[in-house]
């Protein structure tokens, strides 16, 4: 018996590794707009998800933005690189073009930054003001970061 719940409990853990990491990896293999559309899905998740976190599951609310925000960082990371790895390749036109984009990237990340830590610092009384402030700037976040990814495709198309 204690055999089968931990060989449940390794396969729910490989499963949710592996769902976890499918984003990334599928995207990988069939383009931009499947990673845009895999973000877009996961950001409304978390904003659905943390409405019905109450302030008694304050914790968990502010573990899962976390790992939210984790993903997208590494994301944005990704981004970077590509970006990175073309520069060399791109008209002034596209590098100003992905500099203000990056830019605009940069200013969403750190005003979600600044209302994940408002999250974490929360009253229970102001817990539901400060949901709906990391809510709203996860979601620019994430809106920006598919801009910045459609904004570097198309420059490098117009090469």
């Amino acid at each position: 018996m204690m055999v089968v719940k931990i060989s449940t409990a390794i396969c729910v853990c490989t499963l949710m590794v592996m769902f976890v990491n499918m984003p990334a990896g599928f995207a990988d293999s069939h383009g931009d707009n499947t990673t845009i559309n895999a973000v877009k899905q996961e950001a409304r998740d978390l904003i659905e998800a943390l409405k019905a976190y109450s302030a008694d599951q304050r914790e968990a609310a502010i573990q899962r933005s976390k790992r939210a925000l984790d993903i997208l960082d590494t994301r944005i990371d990704e981004l970077e690189t590509k970006i990175a790895d073309d520069w060399d390749k791109m008209g002034s036109a596209a590098r100003e073009k992905t500099r203000e984009s990056l830019k605009t990237l940069r200013k969403k990340r750190n005003d979600a930054a600044e209302k994940y830590g408002s999250l974490k610092a929360s009253s229970t009384s102001a817990w539901e003001e400060m949901k709906q402030g990391f809510s709203d700037a996860y979601e620019d976040l994430s809106d920006a970061w598919a801009q910045s990814v459609n904004a570097f495709e198309k420059n490098n198309t117009d090469k």
